[in-house]
């Protein structure tokens, strides 16, 4: 049985096992074949993913450059509200670019 959950760990390593074993008995050529549209499939799929993370990341920047806290007296408050936005916008930036992220710190982080 394939674990199904998003995100669960596994998850794709399971699949593909899966995938070998429903394609044991099928010739070469078309398990070759099947196995590239998957790979089309799941491509489209992330790229999907990709671009509706990004339309999230700026819709949360745009949020929070209008908020009432970026037009705030309070420094800290304005502060704050643009730090958010620039890490909304950061972050769109970085999924649409499709870099591979794996390691990734972030910005500002620090090696403990």
């Amino acid at each position: 049985m394939v674990d199904r959950k998003p995100g669960s760990s596994g998850t794709v390593e399971a699949s593909e096992a899966a995938l070998r074993e429903l394609l044991k008995d099928v010739p070469s050529d078309v398990r070759r074949r099947v196995s590239q549209e998957v790979g089309v499939l799941v491509e489209e799929h992330v790229q999907g993913e990709r671009e509706r993370c990004v339309g999230m990341c700026r819709r949360r920047a745009e949020v929070w450059r209008k908020t009432s806290a970026a037009r705030s007296t309070v420094a800290a408050a304005r502060d704050e509200a643009r730090a958010r936005a620039n890490e909304a916008r950061y972050l769109a930036d970085l999924i649409e670019s499709g870099a591979d992220l794996s390691g990734t710190a972030g910005p500002g982080a620090t090696d403990a």
